[in-house]
């Protein structure tokens, strides 16, 4: 009899065993089913002209795609994965001037990551597209950077957004050398950067926001390791001209002996009328030092940054920038425009014009055309006179 007990016993388990193994069986087949791709269709045509004789004028077109799939959620975890796609369909460009940011024909899985989703928290691990303000991969070019490591998002703190990560690989758009970029230590040091960010909106119509990064070393004893810190703060009022004011701070510190901190502050403010948008800027940074804006050609704070070419000027130290905008939509077409200038003691001043008309053609197709006038010597490129971006998208 007690033997006849024990065997209902264990079949009762191996039932309710093989139930709970069906039933997780079942969920994971709905994850992978519930699954979720998307994705782009691009083309891309930039051009450069220049001023002197040395640097040719420079073209080139390329096409390709992005395609992404995410699992659906099993147990709080999941899995995503997105693959870029470049072909470079036809270039001019003999002085190499699209090297490092177009010229790459070839697939990279830029995302392959396992994520897990608890409460008010969602953790990453892998490769994966990354953005804070000082730590933050670039999707202006064909192929968007992206970071290798781990990343953890917290809302659990009311109307505040918490974010550290820890990165162990960059990859740039292109290898230099006709390929995509691959993950290596570029960017973030041989020993990887860490960042913790913040983002409050506590109080009413203010906006806070403050991060803290650390880049290792480049390579061994190079002693060039360094941190930045980051604040800004954001004031709308409520009136009929949508009127506001902000402010930034930005330092980094560098770890070779001797070397002066770099420190740069902005203002900001603006507002709107009948739909017209306008702002003006202005930074300025210290005598004694340079600063970096963070990890990733995403991360370019400074609130007076060229719009295509010259995005690091405003950077350099005992330099004072200032910044004006426009922005218009009618319907499906939006327009704006800006004038950046920089201003460095004993040499001459820096200028940026820039011209950008985006077209929603409808809720999947996107053209956009990008046109910019540049004045002197530029900390990006020597002597080039105008800049010309136009992307077609359509994204599914």
């Amino acid at each position: 009899m007690k033997k006849l007990v024990k065997m209902s016993c264990l079949a009762a388990l191996a039932v309710v065993g093989l139930q709970n193994v069906a039933t997780a069986g079942d969920k994971l087949a709905e994850a992978l089913t519930n699954g979720k791709v998307k994705g782009q269709l691009k083309s891309y045509y930039f051009s450069k002209t220049y001023d002197n004789g040395t640097a040719k004028d420079a073209s080139i077109l390329v096409n390709g795609a992005l395609l992404g799939y995410k699992t659906g959620d099993f147990e709080g975890l999941s899995l995503g994965m997105t693959t870029q796609f470049s072909s470079v369909t036809s270039d001019d460009d003999e002085s190499s001037k699209y090297a490092g940011t177009m010229d790459a024909s070839g697939a990279v899985m830029s995302e392959m990551y396992l994520q897990y989703d608890i409460k008010n928290s969602s953790m990453k691990a892998g490769r994966q597209f990354f953005w804070t303000p000082i730590v933050g991969g670039s999707g202006s070019r064909f192929i968007r950077q992206s970071f290798e490591g781990y990343s953890i998002t917290n809302t659990d703190l009311p109307k505040t957004k918490l974010v550290a990560a820890y990165m162990n690989k960059f990859a740039e758009r292109t290898d230099g050398a006709g390929e995509p970029g691959e993950f290596g230590k570029t960017k973030v040091g041989l020993d990887g950067a860490w960042t913790i960010y913040a983002k409050n909106n506590s109080i009413n119509n203010l906006t806070l926001q403050g991060q803290y990064a650390s880049v290792s070393e480049s390579t061994k004893n190079s002693d060039n390791g360094h941190n930045i810190l980051y604040f800004d703060a954001t004031y709308k009022f409520d009136t009929e001209l949508k009127p506001f004011i902000a402010a930034q701070y930005l330092l980094t510190s560098y770890d070779t002996s001797g070397l002066k901190d770099g420190k740069a502050y902005g203002l900001k403010a603006g507002l709107t009328l009948s739909g017209l948008s306008a702002y003006v800027a202005y930074t300025s940074v210290s005598d004694d030092n340079s600063v970096k804006q963070g990890v990733g050609s995403g991360s370019i704070p400074l609130y007076t940054n060229g719009a295509t070419v010259d995005a690091w000027s405003a950077t350099l130290s005992d330099t004072d920038a200032y910044k004006i905008g426009l922005a218009y939509k009618i319907n499906d077409v939006s327009l704006s425009t800006a004038y950046s200038n920089f201003e460095r003691t004993g040499q001459k001043d820096v200028d940026e014009t820039n011209f950008t008309i985006t077209y929603k053609v409808n809720k999947n197709l996107t053209a956009q055309v990008q046109y910019s006038i540049l004045d002197n010597e530029y900390a990006a490129e020597a002597d080039i006179a105008t800049d010309l971006r136009t992307r077609l998208i359509y994204s599914f």
